[in-house]
């Protein structure tokens, strides 16, 4: 309810639509981070798609729509996951369309199921920035296909929109401003405290019909100014919008282009010193800020190294001179420092390899028969 800072969640919004090249006449909101700019940008989208077909779900419910068709591609984070399940679309109802084991989109068979429908609505989910990689969907040719075929894109932009303010970087969001709806977290390379994120929505009535809804003791004063409270599911917030106006007005467009540049250049860092190891396997390319690789010994067999690195990964953390944890990429445990944080420097960095190298050695070492 204060006014300071309803203006300055506005003024913020209008700042990070002007660096992340979206419209300006988007509806934003701050929220508490991904999950939920997910869950509102999702729910923008089930509105659509419910008045498609002449219901408004809203208020209705479901049951006068049919099962909503949702396709992604192997990069779907686990938060928009559970927004599908928390809006009542279906956590399996989501069809992933991959054309590889480590996840990347395939496009062929997205126009397929596109087609499939014959123009009845859908739901499309793009990934900027993946989880374990780093890397994107490819936004200008799904947007393409979505907007063709009748289709909602959200674009779950958590940490990887920031590319946006690079030149170096810039293209792997080219047609992000297509989408209907795009999240992206706060708490990550904006670096601002937990926990705060954004949803960004081309259609303002559709983001707010799901979460308008008044009564008498709000008073009718409230509607002369921004009710936050109708655009997100939370109808009494903390002010975010403080530390991320703050932080804005401190760094500006420049200042965070240098710092994506700064981790660019300390993630292609760490990439270099893995692709000179002979103990250890980079898994994939490095389009952005994380660094997915495993501790491979030439003379360690393929049937033992998941264990292994689940070891390692558990032994650093133990260890707390760096902080990452493993994931799965491609079938296969891995690691996946991520960088993100302003006072990271080369000398953090470099403990990376140099922790892993020495957790690995000091379990090899204890191996029975070695």
């Amino acid at each position: 309810s204060s006014t300071l800072a309803s203006r300055l969640a506005q003024i913020s919004t209008r700042w990070l639509k002007e660096m992340f090249g979206l419209p300006s006449d988007w509806s934003a909101v701050i929220t508490t981070g991904t999950t939920i700019a997910n869950f509102v940008g999702l729910a923008a989208a089930r509105r659509w798609f419910g008045l498609q077909h002449g219901v408004d779900v809203d208020a209705d419910g479901l049951w006068g729509v049919p099962p909503v068709p949702v396709f992604a591609s192997g990069y779907l984070h686990a938060s928009a996951v559970k927004a599908l399940g928390m809006l009542g679309l279906g956590r399996d109802r989501v069809q992933i369309l991959t054309r590889d084991s480590a996840g990347r989109i395939d496009l062929v068979a997205l126009r397929a199921a596109l087609d499939q429908l014959g123009g009845k609505p859908a739901i499309v989910i793009a990934t900027a920035g993946d989880v374990n990689t780093g890397d994107f969907d490819p936004l200008r040719e799904i947007s393409e296909l979505a907007h063709d075929h009748g289709a909602w894109l959200h674009v779950d932009g958590a940490f990887g929109l920031f590319a946006a303010l690079s030149p170096l970087t810039r293209h792997l969001v080219d047609g992000v401003d297509q989408a209907d709806s795009v999240a992206v977290d706060g708490h990550k390379w904006l670096n601002v405290p937990y926990d705060t994120g954004f949803v960004f929505v081309r259609d303002a009535s559709l983001h707010a019909g799901p979460f308008s809804q008044s009564a008498a003791y709000l008073g009718r004063e409230a509607l002369a100014r921004p009710v936050f409270g109708n655009l997100v599911p939370e109808m009494s917030r903390r002010a975010r919008a403080l530390p991320v106006w703050a932080t804005l007005r401190a760094y500006g467009r420049d200042g965070y282009r240098a710092m994506v540049e700064r981790h660019l250049e300390l993630a292609k860092r760490v990439a270099r010193q893995v692709d000179d190891a002979s103990e250890l396997e980079r898994l994939a390319e490095v389009p952005l800020n994380v660094v997915c690789f495993r501790f491979h010994p030439p003379d360690v067999p393929e049937a033992e190294l998941d264990e292994l690195n689940r070891r390692i990964g558990a032994m650093v953390l133990e260890d707390g001179r760096v902080y990452f944890g493993t994931t799965e990429y491609a079938g296969k445990v891995a690691f996946r420092p991520a960088i993100v944080n302003w006072l990271t420097t080369e000398r953090d960095v470099d403990l990376i390899v140099e922790v892993v190298r020495e957790m690995g050695a000091k379990v090899l070492a204890t191996a029975p028969g070695r």
